[in-house]
């Protein structure tokens, strides 16, 4: 099967369409104080620092224990779907993550489009082209192409 292929145009309705991601994805840090806001970037950094000296488990831990205590911070799902997707080849594991950020977060068109990619390395192409399909009708006019 041929492999959907997206390109993302620098454009300014592209600046704008990721500065909204990025407050989307930021947007439940309105509700926490800057401690814990401190304390998410700090699980992270120490999750990959753990992985860069071959700290699997320790990695696997801080995110584990980051999302234990901000169950609902979008940005921690998501960096966990890009250590378990990309790091650790778990596309399972990442394939859940991204479904929890869309849970969160379901008018996100940038999840839907990294769920797709994970489904079609799986090799479920009919999962890939639901959510392939989703993020270009999420995202703005201008930001996302297909190309056969």
């Amino acid at each position: 099967m041929t492999a959907n292929v997206v390109k993302l145009r620098k454009d300014p309705s592209l600046a704008t369409y990721q500065d909204r991601t990025s407050q989307q994805v930021n947007s439940n840090y309105q509700d926490l104080n800057p401690k814990q806001i401190l304390d998410i970037n700090r699980y992270i950094e120490q999750a990959n620092t753990c992985f860069a000296q071959g700290d699997i488990e320790g990695a696997t831990v801080n995110f584990q224990n980051a999302i234990s205590l901000y169950p609902d911070c979008v940005k921690l799902y998501t960096e966990r779907a890009k250590f378990r997707r990309h790091k650790l080849g778990d596309l399972g594991g990442a394939l859940e993550d991204y479904t929890q950020a869309i849970r969160i977060h379901p008018q996100n068109a940038f999840f839907y489009f990294c769920r797709s990619q994970t489904y079609q390395e799986l090799g479920n192409q009919q999962k890939a082209n639901e959510d392939y399909n989703t993020a270009m009708n999420l995202a703005p006019d201008g930001t996302m192409h297909h190309f056969s």
